[in-house]
């Protein structure tokens, strides 16, 4: 099948890395594709490195009417059947070019995020007029709130995780412990958090947290992972709350095999908007126990007392209280990472988030028609 994914963000995050999974994925399976990315922006490069076709387009409002022309011109030229958009820009600029072409792709929104829509009437346009498939990057009950919440038709909305390699991301030692690049002894417990340092990923939480679980154990180290606009605030907040050793900020890491490996205990404590991360499932994957939030899909994943604990968003308190648990007991931390490997290996590797993908594909051709 010949297809276009669009993606006009400029950050590197899971979403965007998920963006080139997909394409990467899809490539393999012998569909004919193309990447619409913004120039100079990360994913691009990344793109390029693994000779993906690339086709780079500014997407900035002042340009718009320029996109949608140019996106018109590549579509009258490559005939794709489907258009699959991820951001709002890429979003708008893609409808409205799709709709200048006969016959005309499919479009499909991949929404990352599980907060409710706008109720603005560009955003009811967008969604109720203009786009004929959404997929959510969760489970049943945000593809729920999408249709019972905010008035999309069942049949055009469509639910699951973005995949993962799961012999990548699997248990294994660490080539190089973070305990001895940071100085760490041998039995220091580490627990992390990796993302990108945005507001809805509930650092403060996490600080928060640790601050709690530091005076009570000194055998506990926390590390931070990621780069984002949030990284000053954070900084700043870990030293006005006197836990300057005992909570490491690394930074960008290109060996989060390493990262993962050296882990106890990950933590993700999203506060709004996301469905499931990415990192969430790559640490179950590796077989780590999970301690995250009730947002979104996430309870779908981290099973109450099976792969790991769920606690309401913003609590710093109920989110030390179910990470101390798991520093106190190998053996629960054993048996719920291996759980929780078991479950992507058994619903959520790649190839089963491709078939999801393809059937979707499938649908959208089979609505067309009629």
């Amino acid at each position: 099948m010949n297809i276009f994914i669009s993606e006009s963000s400029t950050a590197v995050g899971g979403q965007e890395l998920a963006v080139l999974l997909h394409a990467e994925g899809l490539v393999k399976r012998g569909h004919d594709l193309r990447l619409i990315l913004e120039p100079e922006s990360p994913i691009a490069g990344m793109a390029e490195a693994k000779r993906l076709p690339v086709t780079l387009m500014s997407m900035r409002r002042s340009r718009y009417p320029k996109a949608i022309l140019e996106l018109r011109g590549l579509l009258r030229r490559h005939r794709p059947a489907i258009l699959q958009v991820n951001s709002s820009r890429d979003s708008w600029i893609g409808s409205i070019a799709a709709r200048l072409v006969r016959p005309r792709p499919g479009i499909i929104r991949i929404r990352h995020i599980s907060t409710p829509l706008n109720r603005n009437f560009t955003t009811q346009v967008l969604y109720h007029r203009l786009l004929d498939m959404v997929v959510v990057t969760g489970g049943e009950r945000t593809r729920r709130g999408l249709i019972e919440r905010d008035g999309l038709a069942a049949e055009r909305v469509a639910a699951f995780p973005i995949g993962l390699d799961v012999e990548y991301f699997r248990p294994a030692p660490a080539e190089r412990d973070l305990r001895l690049e940071l100085g760490l002894p041998k039995g220091q417990l580490l627990v992390g958090l990796i993302s990108y340092l945005r507001t809805y990923k509930g650092h403060e939480y996490f600080i928060e947290a640790a601050g709690r679980i530091a005076g009570k154990r000194e055998d506990v180290t926390f590390v931070i992972v990621g780069e984002g606009p949030e990284e000053g605030t954070i900084r700043r907040l870990i030293e006005r709350s006197g836990l300057t050793a005992r909570i490491r900020m690394l930074g960008f890491r290109p060996d989060l095999l390493n990262v993962f490996r050296s882990l106890d205990v990950f933590v993700i404590p999203s506060v709004e908007g996301d469905t499931i991360p990415q990192v969430l499932m790559q640490a179950l994957a590796m077989g780590i126990p999970v301690v995250s939030t009730t947002v979104g899909s996430i309870p779908d994943v981290v099973i109450e007392g099976e792969t790991g604990y769920v606690v309401p968003p913003r609590d710093g308190i109920a989110l030390a209280d179910r990470i101390l648990p798991l520093l106190d007991d190998a053996g629960l931390r054993a048996r719920l990472g291996a759980n929780g490997r078991a479950l992507v290996e058994r619903s959520y590797s790649i190839d089963k988030m491709l078939d999801r993908m393809e059937e979707v594909y499938q649908r959208l051709a089979r609505m067309r028609q009629t």
